[in-house]
């Protein structure tokens, strides 16, 4: 994988735009568009930038190898859960780990209901 289908990757699996990528890195959404329809490549000056974006290191992007899994990578549905929780205070913090708990629980009782079917 070349670095610009890393990023629209990234992108993807981020659940980022193009648009916003480009504003961040300062160029027009047209230039982050040429990346993948043009198979062209990003000035080597944005990769900071880039990395920075995703959250990922400037290796990965690059050579698409990092110390971190992909797993590692939060999409932007679990790094929302993760700020609205931050955003709690213990008992509030308490309350979805109650939450979670219980969920874990309805999904094995239902998993070992239907293998008993």
């Amino acid at each position: 994988m070349e670095i610009n289908e890393r990023i629209f990757y990234l992108l993807d699996k981020q659940d980022k735009k193009a648009k916003d990528l480009a504003n961040y890195i300062g160029i027009s959404a047209s230039s982050v568009s040429a990346w993948k329809t043009e198979n062209s490549y990003p000035s080597s000056k944005y990769l900071i930038s880039i990395s920075e974006f995703f959250d990922v290191s400037i290796d990965f992007l690059v050579t698409g190898i990092d110390d971190r899994s992909e797993e590692d990578y939060l999409s932007a549905d679990e790094n929302e859960l993760i700020e609205t929780y931050k955003q709690l205070d213990r008992r509030g913090q308490h309350r979805v780990h109650a939450t979670i708990y219980e969920e874990i629980d309805r999904i094995k009782e239902e998993k070992s209901t239907s293998s008993k079917d």
